[in-house]
């Protein structure tokens, strides 16, 4: 909860529990520093933060929450995440890179506040809201907007880190067209 209400103080236990940096301190507890190709993205706008970096690992972990419920399934902003990621990425480099090497090693944090969300179980586990607010945009051009000017403003202002996300995109896609060939010989 501290996470997700960046300067709030909690006493849990005789401990004070505290997060100056939202979903970025999130991000840095789960993560082992050494295995990450870049330093971690955070960005942070009117109702929604995310955080974001890359890993040697392969698939791809998020965390998701809509105003301080955590989603243990994803839902609706979590696909619009993940798709808004795909579609930035690919912009930015101008190429039809394959979403899943773009998720390769992902590891993200997605917190959104809505209005009137509606989950599609009582333990709210998953969001199946389409819509930020009754009269307001959908979810998925919400989130699309967001990240699409804020992590291609990011990626032109941080060279490094952009470099070093087509240097994961490349070796993930050379790794993946590696196995498919593997495959191809091994049901010769």
């Amino acid at each position: 909860y501290a996470f997700l209400n960046s300067g709030l103080k909690l006493r849990y236990n005789n401990e004070t529990i505290y997060s100056q940096n939202g979903l970025l301190d999130l991000l840095s507890k789960k993560v082992d520093e050494k295995n990450i190709k870049y330093p971690i993205i955070y960005l942070k706008g009117e109702d929604i933060e995310v955080a974001l970096t890359q890993s040697n690992q392969y698939g791809d972990d998020y965390y998701s929450f809509v105003n301080g419920q955590f989603t243990t399934q994803g839902g609706t902003h979590l696909n619009a995440f993940r798709e808004a990621i795909v579609k930035t990425i690919r912009d930015f480099y101008n190429k039809n890179f394959d979403s899943r090497d773009i998720h390769s090693g992902m590891i993200g944090a997605i917190s959104v506040r809505i209005e009137e969300p509606i989950f599609e179980s009582q333990t709210k586990t998953k969001l199946g809201s389409n819509n930020i607010s009754p009269d307001g945009p959908t979810l998925r051009s919400f989130i699309g907007n967001f990240i699409s000017k804020e992590l291609d403003n990011y990626l032109h202002s941080h060279e490094d880190t952009a470099k070093a996300i087509l240097d994961k995109i490349k070796n993930a896609e050379k790794e993946r067209k590696e196995i498919a060939g593997i495959r191809n010989l091994a049901n010769i």
